[in-house]
C-alpha cells in the first residue's frame, strides 16, 4: 500500500486538490467510484466537500446520523404544537411564539401583512390589549381600516384553525390530534410539494414514532407533557436520531473517521489532518449534557491523556482503511490566512514508515473554479440539486429494500398513490380504534393457540385477561367511553367464539410465523396467524375481526378483466394465494388451503369460517400481479387511481398545479 502526504495552501485548495485526484482516478484510471473514500474527523467538515463534488458532477454518498430535534422543519412543527399546549393551559402564555408561528409557510400569510399586524398590536397594547391571540380575534370581529377585508379573511382562516386546535387538544387521543394538526395546517400538503418531499415525510414519520413510543409508555400523556419531554431532551442534548443520505453505495464515499470502522476501499483520502481537528480538538463529546452536580463530580478526573490516545487510535483506524493507496493531507493556513499546525500524528508516522512526502505548494487555487462554486452556493441552485438527488436516492433506497406483503399488493392494485403514501413513505397516521381492538383479539388467540399446542385445554378467563392486558397497554388510542365499550364487546366475543369454535381446532404447529420468499425475483413476505394439522392435512388459519357479512367481495377470486380493483375487493383471496406461495416456497409443498376464521358473529350470531382453495392457475395469476406491481414500484410509478372517494387522490387534487409530486408518473 502506498502512503502519500500532501500539504495545500488553504482548506479550499485541499478540497479542490482531492476532488481533482478523485476525478482523475474515475475518468482516467477507470477506478470504480465506490472504491474511493474521503475521510474527515467530524461531520461538519463533510458538507463543503459534498457540495463541491456535486458541483463537479462527481457522484458521492453521504450517510450520517443526525438529531431530529435540530432539524428546522421539525422544530417548526414542535413550536406550533407547543403554542397550542401553552394556550390550552393558560391563555396568552404562548404569545412569544405566535409571531414566529404565523410566518410558517404552510399558513401562507405574507410576511409584510404579519409585520403590519404586529405593529398595530404594539399600538393596541398601549390601550390595554395584552394578548396577541385575543388581538387577532378582535381584529376579525371588529375590523380595522389598516387591513383590507381579504387580509382580515386570511388572518381569520389561520386564527380559526388555531382556536379549533386549542378547543380540541384534550378532546381526542394525542396521536389522532398530532395527525390532525399535520393535515389541517397543510404541513403535509407543503411537504408533498417540496423537492425533498420524501425526506420531509420521513422526518414527520420519525417524530410520530417518537410520540407513539412515549404515548405507549404513558397512556395518559398529554400534548403539554410530550412537549416538556422534548424540551428536557434538548436541555440535556439528548437526541432523536435519524439517518440522512445522499447518493448510494456505488458512489465515492464521504465518511467520518468513526464511520470508516469495518470498511475498506482501494483509495482513501484523509482530509484536514491539522492539530485543531485531531489532538487539540475540544474535549470528548459524550453526546449529551450532564446535570450540574454530576459535572462537578466528574471534573476531578483528568481526561486529556485518554482523549489523545483515543484520537491516535481513531486516526490509525482511518489510515488502515486503504487497500492500495492512502493520501494524508493538511492545509498550511486557514481560509482567513491564519497559520495551521499539522497533526503530530503525521510526524509519528514519518518516524516508522516509508512515506512519499510531497509538501510542495501545488497550484490548486483555481480561482475561477472556486469563485463559480461559491456563486453557485449563494444562488442556492446547488443546494436545490442536492435535495433533489437526496429525494431520488431516498426513494430508490426504499423500493430496493421493500418486500411486498398481501396488504401492500392489494393497496397498490387499488391505488398506487395510496400505496406510495401509506406503504412506502408510511405517512404518520394514528392507529384507529378498531385496528387496536383487532390486534388485542389476535394477541389473546395467540396465547390460546400456544396453550393448546402444549396439550392444555382452552381457558376463556385467561384469554380475556390477555385481551384486556393488550387493550390496557394501548388504551391511549381510545377515548374513555370507547375503551370501555370495546373492552366489554371483546370479552363477550372471545367467550362466545371459543365456546362455539375451539372444538374444531386442529393440532397447532406454528403461531404468528413470519415467512419470506422470492417469486420471479419479487421479494414477498407475510405473517401467518396459525398453521395447524387437522385430519392429517396442514392448513393455514387467519383470524378476521371485521364484519363477516361484508366479506364476500374480499373472498371473491380476482378477475383482471373486470378493470380496476375496488377498495377491498379480492383482498382475502389474494392474501390466501400469497400465503400458499410463501408456504410452498418454504417447504410446505402440500398446503393448498387457507381458512379465514371470523372472530365476530354474523347477523345470525354465528361465527363463520371460510376456506379458500388455491390451485396452480391461481398462483400463476398472482405471480403476474406481483411481477406487474413490482416492476411499477421499481420504476417509481405511483399514479392516482382517480376515484372520487380515494383519500389520497383527493389530497393530490388539493395540491397546486404544476409538476407532479416527486416527479412521479401521474395519470
Amino acid at each position: 500500500m502506498a502512503i502519500e502526504l500532501k500539504s495545500y495552501p488553504t482548506p479550499s485548495d485541499e478540497m479542490i486538490g482531492i476532488a481533482e485526484e478523485i476525478e482523475k482516478l474515475i475518468r482516467q484510471d477507470e477506478v470504480a467510484p465506490s472504491e474511493i473514500a474521503v475521510v474527515f474527523r467530524e461531520n461538519k467538515q463533510l458538507d463543503e466537500m459534498a457540495a463541491y463534488l456535486q458541483y463537479k458532477k462527481i457522484p458521492f454518498q453521504l450517510v450520517r446520523k443526525e438529531n431530529l430535534l435540530r432539524n428546522y422543519f421539525i422544530q417548526q412543527i414542535i413550536l406550533m404544537l407547543e403554542w397550542v399546549a401553552l394556550e390550552a393551559n393558560r391563555p396568552g402564555s404562548g404569545d412569544h411564539h405566535l409571531f414566529k408561528l404565523l410566518h410558517f409557510k404552510w399558513f401562507d400569510l405574507p410576511a409584510e401583512l404579519i409585520a403590519r399586524v404586529q405593529m398595530d398590536f404594539i399600538r393596541q397594547k398601549f390601550v390595554g390589549q395584552e394578548s396577541f391571540r385575543l388581538y387577532l380575534q378582535d381584529l376579525q370581529k371588529q375590523g380595522n381600516q389598516l387591513f383590507t377585508p381579504e387580509e382580515i379573511q386570511k388572518l381569520k382562516s389561520v386564527s380559526d384553525l388555531l382556536e379549533a386546535w386549542i378547543r380540541d387538544v384534550y378532546n381526542e387521543p394525542l396521536q389522532n390530534f398530532f395527525c390532525r394538526v399535520l393535515d389541517e395546517s397543510r404541513v403535509l400538503k407543503m411537504a408533498s410539494q417540496a423537492p425533498d418531499s420524501s425526506f420531509l415525510i420521513h422526518l414527520m414519520k420519525t417524530l410520530f414514532e417518537f410520540l407513539q413510543a412515549e404515548n405507549q409508555r404513558n397512556p395518559d400523556l398529554t400534548l403539554e407533557g410530550w412537549i416538556q419531554i422534548i424540551r428536557k431532551m434538548e436541555k440535556y442534548k439528548l437526541t432523536i436520531p435519524y439517518e440522512s443520505q445522499i447518493g448510494d453505495e456505488h458512489c465515492v464515499q464521504l465518511l467520518t473517521a468513526h464511520g470508516t470502522k469495518g470498511l475498506e476501499f482501494d483509495y482513501v483520502f484523509i482530509d484536514g489532518c491539522v492539530e485543531k481537528n485531531w489532538e487539540k480538538k475540544r474535549g470528548r463529546n459524550i453526546g449529551f449534557s450532564l446535570p450540574p452536580a454530576l459535572k462537578i463530580q466528574m471534573s476531578s478526573y483528568s481526561q486529556s491523556d485518554l482523549k489523545e490516545e483515543d484520537e491516535r487510535r481513531l486516526f490509525y483506524v482511518a489510515l488502515t482503511r486503504a487497500r492500495k493507496y492512502v493520501q494524508i493531507s493538511y492545509a498550511e493556513k486557514d481560509n482567513q490566512g491564519n497559520t495551521l499546525q499539522k497533526s503530530e500524528f503525521l510526524d509519528e508516522i514519518l518516524i516508522s514508515s516509508h512515506i512519499i512526502v510531497n509538501p510542495q505548494r501545488q497550484a490548486y487555487s483555481q480561482q475561477n473554479s472556486l469563485t463559480d462554486f461559491y456563486v453557485n452556493i449563494l444562488q442556492d441552485s446547488l443546494n436545490q440539486a442536492m435535495r433533489q438527488q437526496y429525494s431520488q436516492s431516498f426513494l430508490q433506497h426504499l423500493v430496493s429494500n421493500f418486500k411486498l406483503n398481501p396488504t401492500a399488493l392489494n393497496k397498490y392494485l387499488y391505488c398506487p398513490r395510496s400505496f406510495f403514501y401509506e406503504s412506502l413513505l408510511q405517512v404518520p397516521q394514528a392507529q384507529l380504534m378498531h385496528s387496536i381492538y383487532g390486534q388485542a383479539i389476535h394477541h389473546a388467540l395467540k396465547q390460546v393457540a400456544n396453550s393448546h399446542s402444549q396439550g392444555n385445554g382452552v381457558n376463556i378467563g385467561k384469554a380475556q385477561n390477555d385481551f384486556e392486558w393488550f387493550m390496557h397497554q394501548n388504551r391511549h388510542h381510545f377515548k374513555p367511553d370507547d375503551f370501555v365499550r370495546h373492552l366489554q364487546h371483546g370479552n363477550e366475543v372471545l367467550q362466545n367464539y371459543l365456546n362455539q369454535v375451539f372444538s374444531n381446532w386442529g393440532n397447532i404447529k406454528e403461531t404468528e410465523k413470519d415467512f419470506q420468499a422470492h417469486i420471479n425475483h419479487v421479494p414477498i413476505k407475510g405473517r401467518l396467524d396459525k398453521i395447524e394439522i387437522q385430519n392429517g392435512i396442514t392448513r393455514v388459519v387467519d383470524y378476521k375481526t371485521g364484519n363477516p357479512d361484508r366479506a364476500d367481495n374480499k373472498l371473491r377470486r380476482y378477475n383482471p378483466e373486470n378493470g380496476k380493483k375496488g377498495y377491498d375487493d379480492h383482498d382475502y383471496w389474494i392474501q390466501a394465494v400469497m400465503y400458499v406461495m410463501l408456504l410452498q416456497e418454504n417447504g410446505y409443498t402440500q398446503v393448498d388451503t387457507v381458512v379465514f376464521d371470523f372472530v365476530e358473529p354474523d347477523k345470525t350470531d354465528r361465527f363463520r369460517t371460510e376456506s379458500v382453495s388455491v390451485d396452480s392457475s391461481d398462483i400463476t395469476l398472482v405471480e403476474q400481479l406481483l411481477t406487474y406491481a413490482w416492476e411499477q414500484i421499481q420504476s417509481l410509478s405511483f399514479p392516482c387511481c382517480q376515484r372520487p372517494d380515494c383519500h389520497w387522490c383527493a389530497f393530490e387534487q388539493t395540491l397546486a398545479a404544476g409538476a407532479p409530486v416527486l416527479g412521479l408518473d401521474k395519470e
